[in-house]
């Protein structure tokens, strides 16, 4: 058993860094078709079920995806693999949603510190349009509109890893939230929505610290929620 996973993961790494030296001289690209099972055991001497143990291991982390009678495909599902990963690591209560709510504010914060750089208007002017919706509607509606805005920042970082990082921790956050969000106080909610206005503004006066610091303030009112709501909810595990 020993000797057959330490195969597998020889074959796995090595058709890994095969597909990859495909995709760096420009053979393949997100979307492309990558070499089917029998050119794999072709070119790297391995037999077919060792290769296509790890064909299926690169499709569970979201780098291929098979289609039926097409073969496979490079594709960009990684976030959803992530996502299924803090799922899985809530579910064995090796995290919380305190700690995925503390992620989420390192990774706005470094986004909004990329996007005072990067920004430009029309990423701005969409923010403004979020922003004034938001003002507009309550309940679930307002819960997506802010998920949209603070999706908005993190493209406006243009930084791909933070975009995979926060589109993997909202998925499994957006539940939490919406079900949070029926307990939140009146109050909070105003001021969560004054707090995105805040934000904006210091965005586009390219106002580091203020901006910084209306995020930090964002976040305290989700975490001190996220508490209440996780004592109410025995099953959540906090620290």
């Amino acid at each position: 058993m020993e000797r057959k996973t330490s195969e597998n993961e020889k074959v796995y790494h090595q058709v890994i860094e095969h597909i990859t030296n495909l995709a760096t001289t420009k053979e393949i690209s997100f979307g492309s078709k990558i070499p089917s099972e029998r050119e794999l055991m072709a070119t790297l001497g391995f037999s077919r079920n060792s290769i296509r143990e790890a064909l299926r291991t690169m499709e569970n982390m979201g780098i291929i995806e098979s289609r039926q009678g097409q073969g496979n495909f490079l594709v960009n599902h990684i976030g959803e693999s992530l996502s299924g990963v803090f799922s899985m690591l809530l579910s064995m209560e090796q995290t919380n949603y305190i700690e995925i709510s503390q992620l989420r504010r390192f990774i706005e914060i470094g986004a909004y510190l990329l996007a005072v750089k990067s920004a430009k208007e029309e990423d701005l002017d969409c923010l403004s349009e979020i922003l004034d919706e938001m003002e507009l509607v309550r309940g679930e509606e307002r819960a997506k509109l802010d998920k949209k805005f603070h999706d908005q920042i993190v493209l406006m970082s243009d930084n791909h890893l933070l975009e995979l990082l926060n589109e993997a921790l909202s998925g499994v956050f957006e539940i939490f939230i919406s079900e949070m969000s029926k307990y939140v106080t009146d109050e909070d909610k105003e001021r969560l929505v004054c707090l995105h206005r805040n934000v904006y503004e210091n965005l586009r006066k390219k106002d580091v610290s203020e901006g910084i610091e209306r995020i930090r303030e964002h976040y305290n009112i989700i975490d001190r929620n996220l508490q209440m709501l996780a004592e109410k909810y025995k099953g959540v595990k906090v620290q």
